[in-house]
């Protein structure tokens, strides 16, 4: 997981590795229905500043919610099934829930089959305030 963040004083990157979930999909059949949550633990995210870092798990309030979620709610795709030949267009709805708040959310993505498993990418934008956490007044 990685995210770009947009800040008047200059824009910053930050990425993890730490991420876990389980989704239940028959990429034969899409329209059947998709569950699934994933999960990453926000102390795991990095932006190469070690201060910026320690008020980003400061705004996250990593001690108290340390992990960041998002669990699906429904699929709209523009294709019935996968294949490894072409991507399917999906519109992906769900909870976000960050630092204990939780907002519905919808994003693009994509889905293709590859080596026999169902590959998803996507990407998604929200504000910071709202999730309840007041955008730092100065530069990290």
């Amino acid at each position: 997981m990685s995210f770009t963040a947009s800040f008047p004083l200059g824009d910053f990157t930050g990425r993890t590795q730490d991420i876990a979930g389980e989704f239940r999909a028959d990429p034969a059949d899409l329209r059947s229905g998709v569950t699934g949550m994933l999960r990453i633990k926000a102390y795991g995210i990095r932006t190469g500043d070690d201060g910026r870092d320690r008020e980003m798990y400061r705004l996250l309030a990593v001690d108290r919610h340390p992990e960041i979620q998002f669990t699906i709610e429904r699929i709209e795709a523009s294709f019935p099934s996968t294949t490894d030949r072409a991507d399917v267009l999906l519109t992906i709805s769900g909870l976000m829930s960050i630092r204990g708040v939780e907002r519905a959310m919808a994003f693009p993505g994509r889905a293709r089959l590859r080596d026999d498993k169902l590959w998803v990418r996507g990407e998604g934008q929200l504000r910071m305030s709202h999730f309840g956490m007041k955008p730092p007044s100065r530069f990290f």
